[in-house]
């Protein structure tokens, strides 16, 4: 049963994930977006997604640093010059400015991880699923398709080291061509099962008529409640960017990290509305050990 954020109605729950992706993409200030990150971060934990977050960080962090470190080598923008490699200054700005993006990367990854989490296939056909039937369908099938081809990878694997072919063993030849034919025999069960997938879809006349929908939800008082303080903080935080809050500005020299004046107004409002997924997970949560402790 779902419970927390994911018993709301997907359309408010949907609206501050884009939300939160729109407001991690124009702000750039790095308090802003430090607090964004550990926000979400939070929100993945109380989800239980913290293997798959573990997982990608695994991949992301060498990546990142490594495009955090290169890009100093090609921007020589800024002020401030650190050393000079092969002639050409490096810079502080430059390397900020890396960090910087990397970060804002990082935000949205573990964005999509909490969204993946919270509106699941069900929810978001939900929503597209009688406005755009088919880009409904083919985003979900999207989402789905990476993990699948993952778990079937692993599957055929792990059957085809009885036969001896295994890719962490033996000579880097043979480890190539073991992985060729594993990959040969995962591409040819997913072209059977697309087939097999169309002509289900075909017998049961999809897209010949209106689509019903696998589960019905109705907005509540309280989805509507929610889906209004999403609204206002969502237009406080946009209007508040446009007066030119949230901005960092990095060349051609590094601004001073300050909040003062309005900009706590408009920092409040901005963590706010990343907050919100988190303070009722953590309700919920306080609930349930709550009224646990009391049985």
């Amino acid at each position: 049963m779902s419970s927390g954020f994911r018993s709301f109605h997907p359309f408010p729950c949907f609206f501050f994930y884009m939300g939160a992706l729109i407001l991690g993409i124009v702000v750039t200030h790095p308090v802003y977006i430090l607090t964004l990150l550990f926000l979400h971060i939070g929100l993945v934990a109380l989800n239980g997604e913290m293997p798959a977050l573990r997982g990608m960080l695994r991949f992301f962090l060498p990546v990142s640093l490594l495009y955090a470190m290169i890009n100093p080598l090609f921007s020589h923008r800024g002020r401030h010059i650190l050393f000079y490699f092969w002639d050409q200054p490096v810079t502080l700005e430059s390397l900020v400015y890396g960090l910087i993006a990397t970060v804002n990367l990082l935000v949205i990854l573990v964005l999509f991880i909490s969204f993946n989490a919270v509106i699941t296939p069900a929810r978001f056909l939900y929503l597209f699923g009688s406005v755009f039937p088919k880009l409904g369908l083919l985003i979900v099938m999207s989402m789905r398709f990476v993990p699948l081809l993952k778990r079937r990878l692993g599957e055929i694997a792990s059957v085809q080291q009885t036969k001896g072919i295994d890719v962490g063993q033996g000579s880097l030849r043979k480890r190539v061509t073991d992985g060729m034919k594993l990959l040969q025999i995962l591409l040819t069960l997913c072209l059977e099962e697309a087939l097999e997938t169309a002509d289900a879809m075909k017998a049961k006349g999809y897209g010949s008529g209106p689509r019903g929908r696998y589960e019905e939800f109705v907005m509540r008082p309280r989805d509507w409640t929610l889906l209004a303080a999403l609204l206002g903080l969502f237009a406080a935080c946009i209007g508040f960017r446009l007066l030119g809050y949230g901005a960092y500005r990095i060349f051609p020299a590094l601004e001073t990290v300050t909040l003062h004046g309005w900009e706590l107004l408009s920092y409040g409002c901005f963590a706010l509305f990343a907050a919100v997924p988190v303070i009722i997970e953590g309700r919920e949560m306080w609930l349930w050990r709550y009224w646990r402790s009391r049985m």
